[in-house]
């Protein structure tokens, strides 16, 4: 009954959120002073024919109250239809499904990347026998975050295509192409993910169980990955949702620095161009993903850390402590 509750209070959560977002968007973006819409489709600026802007205007209904062009707008996503471009007068479900099977793969290995490079950080930190391989790899995390994404994405491109000429800057070769962007977007984003990883497992590394496995005998490499890493990486699991948002969020620079013409440069393209229903559409799609890995997270906890069951005001994704665990002859 536990967790049916908090499976289902976690779920409502998701729901709640994804409804809010598009509420504000939707409002923030439509509702504003002066039709936002009607402006754009009636600029001398705009390249649609007269003809598709009027269609256009008489789809959108904007001479309805802003609820009723919301509760419109409401029904036409659950039907499907998720609008149509201010600019090009293009489906925006084109336009979407058009750039986002190139980000879902880019960010998939920029994903797996992240998690790669942050253990490999986390764990020559803690364990590694040199202090001074150790300090080096502490300090990685720290310069993570301070470098911004473009500058990695231009260093990059500067070394392996421009001077190596490993990667073209300019032909697409399959997934070779993807290398580095996504490389780009791991070095990123993964220092926060290595730095909680990092405390995770110096925190693990202290409990009294890994004094009692090593009394018995047990391997120095067995205690640090099959129980330390173990104990030590519950709290860098509520970040895997922070990491897939800043990744979703990373793509729109990186794809405009590679030039991809992924879901970050539709998104880059739409803020340019002012295009309304392109951004809120996009602007709900990655909520909407980053809201079902966060609850993905959520539901992975009570199975690591059944006291969450039991503490159900514990906040969703809060760190959770390190278990002791029980050491079995």
């Amino acid at each position: 009954m536990a967790a049916r509750n908090y499976v289902a209070r976690r779920i409502a959560q998701a729901v709640l959120v994804v409804a809010l977002v598009y509420t504000i968007v939707f409002f923030t973006l439509f509702v504003l002073p002066g039709d936002p819409i009607e402006n754009k489709l009636t600029s001398p600026l705009n390249p649609l024919p007269p003809a598709s802007a009027e269609a256009l205007l008489a789809y959108y209904q904007l001479d309805k109250s802003p609820f009723e062009q919301f509760t419109i707008t409401v029904g036409r996503l659950f039907s499907g239809d998720l609008g149509y471009s201010l600019v090009s007068g293009r489906p925006v479900s084109e336009l979407i499904a058009q750039g986002v099977s190139d980000t879902i793969v880019l960010a998939a290995m920029a994903f797996v990347f992240t998690l790669a490079l942050s253990l490999t950080i986390a764990l020559t930190t803690v364990f590694a026998p040199w202090s001074g391989l150790r300090n080096a790899a502490a300090s990685l995390p720290i310069i993570s975050i301070s470098t911004p994404s473009f500058l990695i994405g231009f260093l990059l491109l500067s070394v392996f295509s421009f001077q190596l000429g490993w990667v073209s800057s300019i032909r697409d070769q399959g997934l070779v192409s993807y290398i580095l962007p996504a490389a780009t977007l791991a070095i990123a984003v993964n220092g926060v993910l290595s730095e909680v990883l990092i405390q995770g497992l110096r925190k693990a590394r202290a409990e009294p169980f890994v004094t009692v496995l090593r009394a018995k005998g047990t391997s120095e490499g067995a205690i640090a990955i099959r129980h330390i890493l173990k104990n030590g990486a519950i709290p860098a699991i509520t970040v895997l949702a922070l990491v897939v948002g800043e990744l979703l969020a990373g793509a729109v620079v990186v794809e405009t620095v590679f030039s991809r013409r992924g879901l970050g440069f539709v998104t880059y393209e739409s803020v340019r161009d002012q295009d309304t229903p392109v951004i809120l559409i996009v602007v709900i799609l990655v909520s909407t993903v980053y809201v079902v890995i966060n609850l993905i997270t959520d539901l992975l906890y009570p199975s690591l850390d059944p006291r969450i069951l039991r503490h159900g005001s514990k906040a969703a994704g809060a760190p959770v402590p390190a278990r002791r665990q029980k050491v079995t002859a």
